[in-house]
Parts: structure tokens; C-alpha cells; sequence
């Protein structure tokens, strides 16, 4: 499960064309991947023993501010369409959505 998606919506509009956001659980929260359909999805890279928690950890290390949201070049995004379907499957599951530690903030 940790790997896997946990869920999937698809994408509308000229900026995400043949893309889905995949909902993948990342330190006990959730984080949503903008990702391509016609590419192999995150998930799809566990037999190369490249996780989902391994792409969201080296993503999150490359930005000023892990966010919960990366779009599919890999760069954190805020987006409201995409923060409202992350926070439909935080009702529907049950997780939280994926916050910065105030410590990582202040501290360093």
C-alpha cells in the first residue's frame, strides 16, 4: 500500500493534457504526483527498487519547501484544483494531507 497509488483523477484543461493526479501516502500523509498517462507511473518504478517514498523524499529535497503537491516536471505546485481533489481523497481515506514539519521550517 505504501507504495501504490491511492487514488487517481484524472486532469483537465490545456496545462495537464494526458495527465492524472495520483495520490501516493508519504510519511503517514498525503502528497499528490501530476503525472503522465502515456509514462510509466511512480508506483510502476517498485521493481526497479525506486519507491514512491524514495521519488517524494528526492523531489522534496530539491525544493526550498517540500510541498504537498509536484507537478509532473517534478517541481512543487499551488494549485487549487489540484489541492481540492488531494483534500476529496483526504475525506475518502481517512489521511492527512502532507504538511511541512514547523521544525524543518525554523530550524534549518
Amino acid at each position: 500500500m505504501l507504495n501504490d497509488v491511492l487514488a487517481s483523477h484524472k486532469l483537465q484543461g490545456k496545462q495537464f493534457t494526458d495527465c492524472v493526479l495520483n495520490v501516493y501516502l508519504y510519511r503517514h500523509a498525503l502528497v499528490g504526483v501530476v503525472e503522465h498517462k502515456r509514462y510509466r507511473r511512480i508506483c510502476d518504478m517498485n521493481s526497479f527498487n525506486f519507491t514512491a517514498q524514495d521519488y517524494i523524499a528526492w523531489r522534496h529535497q530539491q525544493q526550498a519547501q517540500p510541498a504537498p503537491l509536484i507537478d509532473r516536471n517534478g517541481r512543487a505546485i499551488n494549485n487549487a484544483t489540484l489541492r481540492h481533489l488531494l483534500y476529496l481523497t483526504a475525506e475518502d481515506t481517512g489521511w492527512p494531507v502532507f504538511t511541512t514539519p514547523v521544525e524543518a521550517i525554523f530550524l534549518d
